[in-house]
């Protein structure tokens, strides 16, 4: 991800890659969302922000 990205970016790509790992539950899928957390992660988001959809 882009390291510009701003903090809604940052929380929508989260919520979007988790919510496609929970329907599929592929392996691909799984690590995308743990990507994405990371990054949201670091950039101060809260795993309940990203939880709360």
């Amino acid at each position: 991800m882009d390291t510009t990205a701003s903090r809604e970016e940052l929380l929508a790509e989260a919520r979007r890659a988790w919510r496609a790992y929970v329907t599929s539950g592929t392996d691909e899928d799984y690590v995308a969302a743990r990507t994405a957390t990371t990054a949201a992660r670091k950039a101060g988001i809260s795993l309940d922000e990203i939880r709360d959809q």
